[in-house]
């Protein structure tokens, strides 16, 4: 268990990004995406309304074994966070979620497809996870084509399934990549085509 937790908390690194634990001098970076309703409320969350909530959030993220600060290596600055999480639509399945935050001023630059895939590779060669699920807001086109580049299955859509903070009711698009795909390559093969599965396939049935 030692060995695995020292394992979770090592950095991640890939092309523009270092992924890696939250510092105590990285408030003020953490606090440009907390504190913007635009980020904070396409994932769910309470933006923060002023440096005494920030702190809380961010006191938060520093004690989430999960959480990693995603650091952009040409400045040296985090830029947004993404995090493992319980997968709570799966039971009894050795299984983890994933969910991110990115500034405003760094979308649309295939930043955060970057990151999530560095996680889908931390999630089955070092933590060993059976499965890796994910999901958006069906309004947040965004976060989909993040999703989809990443190649994760569509599952479906889950009809009324988040309440935000502030009484919004959201339906949820769910995805997911299963330990059988990473190791059999066929997760590689659509990352690398930048594509997902649009249609949870169904295995074939026989009448009667």
């Amino acid at each position: 268990m030692i060995k695995l937790f020292s394992l979770l908390q090592r950095p991640m690194e890939t092309e523009r990004l270092l992924l890696r634990k939250w510092r105590s001098s990285d408030f003020e970076d953490f606090l440009k995406f907390a504190s913007d309703p635009q980020v904070m409320l396409a994932s769910g969350a309470k933006p923060a309304g002023d440096s005494e909530e920030a702190g809380k959030l961010f006191g938060r993220a520093r004690r989430d074994s999960g959480c990693y600060a995603i650091v952009l290596k040409k400045t040296n600055a985090p830029i947004g966070q993404i995090k493992f999480q319980k997968d709570i639509r799966r039971y009894r399945v050795d299984s983890l979620s994933i969910a991110y935050e990115l500034s405003r001023e760094y979308w649309g630059q295939g930043l955060m497809p970057e990151a999530l895939a560095a996680m889908v590779r931390r999630a089955f060669e070092q933590r060993g996870a059976e499965a890796l699920g994910i999901a958006h807001f069906t309004v947040n086109e965004r976060s989909r084509r993040v999703i989809e580049k990443c190649g994760f299955v569509h599952e479906g859509t889950i009809r009324h399934a988040f309440c935000r903070y502030d009484g919004a009711v959201f339906d949820d698009e769910c995805y997911s990549i299963l330990r059988e795909e990473y190791e059999s390559g066929a997760w590689q093969r659509r990352l690398d085509a930048g594509c997902g599965v649009r249609k949870y396939p169904e295995k074939d049935r026989e009448d009667g």
